[in-house]
């Protein structure tokens, strides 16, 4: 009998902790699907929003890499100089154009985005987004190898 009380107590306890491991599982969204819930998307803006962001991914990856190169530039015009250069100046005017440069296209794919969104949610898409454009810093630090 006590055996009995054991397995039932046991599958008891297994069902529970599966149960709250699916619903802990389920509620776990995409940062797709949290977006698309953020803003009210319907599921062709959330397709709209969706190629947009992937077409804008790759050219990201290009401009942190460019990025990243014109950094390491700067750093060894300064690493082997003694003092301030003409090389140093362009290498500091390089990583400032790159920068510039992304600045521009992350805007540009903000206003994409914010174009694929339901006149309301526009605004504060926008308000979510352009303190990165405005105050970028290193932007997440993604730019250093």
């Amino acid at each position: 009998m006590k055996k009995g009380i054991f397995v039932l107590v046991t599958a008891i306890v297994l069902g529970l902790v599966a149960a709250a491991a699916a619903c802990w599982f389920s509620q776990r969204s995409s940062p797709e699907d949290w977006f698309r819930k953020k803003f009210d998307l319907t599921e062709q803006q959330a397709q709209q929003a969706a190629a947009l962001h992937q077409e804008y991914q790759v050219s990201c990856t290009e401009m942190c890499a460019r990025i990243a190169q014109a950094d390491a530039r700067l750093a060894k015009a300064i690493q082997t100089g003694n003092g301030m250069t003409p090389e140093i100046r362009a290498a500091i005017a390089e990583t400032d154009t790159v920068r510039t440069e992304c600045r521009a296209n992350m805007l540009e794919y903000f206003y994409k985005i914010a174009a694929t969104l339901p006149p309301a949610k526009k605004q504060s898409y926008l308000d979510m987004v352009l303190p990165t454009v405005l105050e970028p810093g290193e932007m997440g630090g993604m730019h250093r190898q």
